[in-house]
């Protein structure tokens, strides 16, 4: 019997590697894969904070060879694949190992694409347009918020046009990502507060997605939990259990998202960051409350349902008075991150909207949203947040 490939669904995640040292594991791990030649691609402040002098450490202990790609910023960009591709092809690597946040891990994943499937990295943007296998890939990430390591989506940022490009493909999914929570002590209270807000935006949509399921909700409903309960103190502290707390609603949040898709504070988010440059979860923290308001009739029995993970009363109230309370609530939170709540702040101009919004509207993130919004929809959640 044969049954069609829509009708089935699937749950794909790396092997995962976590706790507190399992960064040691990635020579092991990159050798497990048959590596030789190994490609290192990172950032100049995983050098400077030394976390790739420690990887490369535990490469040399497996007579791995390996050579380093640091050119990676923030929102990585198209050029940057394309470099990284001709240092794999040159040095013959036959493994990537990316140490970062979701930039490097990203950037991990198009080099991949194009060392298998050639051509350029704008060829693929979009759904399962790839069409070779990457390259074996082990990721140890640095932050606790994109998920890249586990999921099978990477972005890039087309820089002659200023947008980002969604690739999403199970060709991506890392082979094995290493969850060492010791990386996020050197990161930023800005940068901890930001990259958990895009954990918790990750956990939300997945949970509100048209395409959660059984397997999807229970982890992000749990994310959603952690976040609350560790976020601001990892932030404020950098509290080692509030990190690990952290790390885990990552991972969890990442899980949700990669097989239930995302929703529309990404596809509102994802023109942002291509257009000004924009922190990825800054511009998701940015949109996540209007959007939530947005979305709560499309889908209010689950938004009761993350208004108790974070916390809500809910005695003697229904089920849309509980419901009502998320925006609030992420405000409240928003506002003990000390993240800026107005677009305005990060330099959005609002002639630029109408742009915004129809890049916003053909983004791959809207068709799994709970409700599938129109540009003067999308023009206006901007403007409410401007």
């Amino acid at each position: 019997m044969s049954v069609p490939e829509d009708s089935l669904l699937k749950f794909e995640i790396p092997e995962i590697i976590y706790g507190l040292g399992s960064l040691s594991q990635i020579g092991l791990s990159a050798k497990r894969l048959g590596g030789e030649r190994i490609l290192l691609v990172t950032d100049p402040g995983l050098f400077a904070a030394g976390w790739v002098d420690e990887s490369v450490k535990y490469l040399r202990e497996e007579n791995l060879q390996y050579v380093v790609y640091d050119n990676v910023v923030t929102n990585p960009r198209d050029f940057q694949v394309e470099e990284g591709v001709q240092l794999y092809r040159q040095k013959k690597c036959d493994v990537i190992v990316a140490v970062g946040g979701g930039s490097p891990i990203d950037t991990a994943k198009g080099i991949g694409i194009l060392a298998s499937n050639h051509g350029r990295i704008h060829e693929y943007e979009g759904c399962n347009l790839i069409t070779q296998p990457i390259p074996p890939l082990v990721c140890a990430p640095s932050t606790a918020g994109t998920g890249a390591d586990v999921s099978q989506f990477t972005v890039i940022t087309n820089k002659r046009a200023n947008v980002k490009m969604t690739i999403l493909s199970r060709a991506i999914t890392p082979d094995i990502t290493l969850v060492d929570p010791r990386l996020l002590k050197t990161k930023s209270s800005e940068l901890i507060a930001a990259t958990g807000m895009d954990a918790l935006t990750h956990a939300i949509e997945a949970y509100v997605s048209s395409l959660s399921w059984p397997m999807t909700d229970p982890h992000a409903i749990h994310a959603i939990e952690l976040v609350g309960e560790h976020l601001v103190n990892a932030a404020q502290t950098k509290d080692m259990k509030a990190l690990e707390g952290m790390s885990i609603a990552c991972l969890e949040a990442g899980m949700a998202f990669s097989n239930a898709i995302l929703g529309a504070v990404h596809a509102l988010a994802h023109p942002l960051g291509g257009f000004y440059d924009i922190h990825h979860g800054l511009a998701n923290s940015l949109l996540l409350p209007v959007v939530v308001q947005q979305n709560m009739e499309h889908a209010l029995p689950k938004f009761a349902r993350i208004a108790r993970a974070l916390g809500a009363e809910t005695r003697d109230k229904s089920i849309d008075a509980v419901a009502q309370q998320v925006p609030g609530q992420l405000q409240d939170l928003i506002t003990k991150l000390g993240l800026p709540t107005r677009l305005s702040q990060v330099g959005v101009d609002e002639a630029d909207i109408p742009r915004l919004a129809q890049m916003a509207e053909n983004d791959i993130c809207m068709l799994t949203n709970p409700h599938c919004y129109m540009k003067a929809e999308i023009e206006s959640m901007y403007r409410d947040v401007l």
